[in-house]
């Protein structure tokens, strides 16, 4: 295939022609890099956007921690109920909190579960930082509460709340065992009523 002659012609006078203005446009060497003014601007701001954020991020980080550790209490209340009821004798779980993190202790063992439970999340909490707080905390130790469950699933007490904090203070979250029969729910904030004792 023949290329027509005013293609040719085109392409020849739109080739690549040094601009008159390239020497006016390369860049000169002493252009180049930030000044010392400029660049502690930027640490200065990048400084004040970073302290405004850290103590959102510790907070959100807390409020975690809290919600981690309150879904495994209880978690660990329904396991004790449903293990009386389906072995059709009385179940005692045992709140542990001379140890850190706090531990929860099954008597008999469950099949599911053994006879104890470490309540840090799968190792992402810490020691240190929560604290298990109760309502009716045993008169012999006040460090350890205990709930049996009874044949049915009913628990030997009402209500039955185990207030999970920061041990900073801050957001805390409860699961409670509120009624006779064994109905249980999680709550927050300060009211002892609806919320955390």
């Amino acid at each position: 295939m023949k290329t027509p002659p005013i293609l040719l012609k085109l392409l020849h006078n739109s080739a690549a022609k040094p601009s008159p203005n390239f020497n006016k446009t390369a860049s000169r060497k002493d252009d180049g890099g930030f000044t010392l003014l400029e660049v502690l601007v930027i640490a200065l701001i990048i400084g004040i956007l970073s302290s405004i954020a850290a103590p959102s991020w510790l907070a959100f980080i807390n409020r975690q921690r809290v919600r981690t550790v309150n879904d495994r209490v209880f978690q660990s209340l329904r396991l004790a109920q449903s293990e009386a009821k389906r072995t059709k004798s009385s179940v005692t779980i045992t709140f542990d909190t001379t140890v850190d993190p706090p531990k929860v202790k099954f008597d008999p063992p469950v099949a599911t579960g053994g006879s104890t439970q470490t309540l840090n999340g799968g190792g992402e909490i810490k020691p240190g930082t929560i604290a298990l707080i109760f309502n009716k905390p045993d008169s012999t130790d006040p460090k350890k509460s205990s709930l049996v469950f009874d044949y049915q699933g009913n628990p030997s007490t009402t209500p039955f709340v185990v207030t999970v904090a920061p041990s900073g203070g801050g957001a805390k979250q409860c699961a409670r065992v509120e009624t006779i029969i064994g109905g249980m729910r999680t709550a927050e904030g300060n009211d002892p009523v609806t919320g955390c004792p």
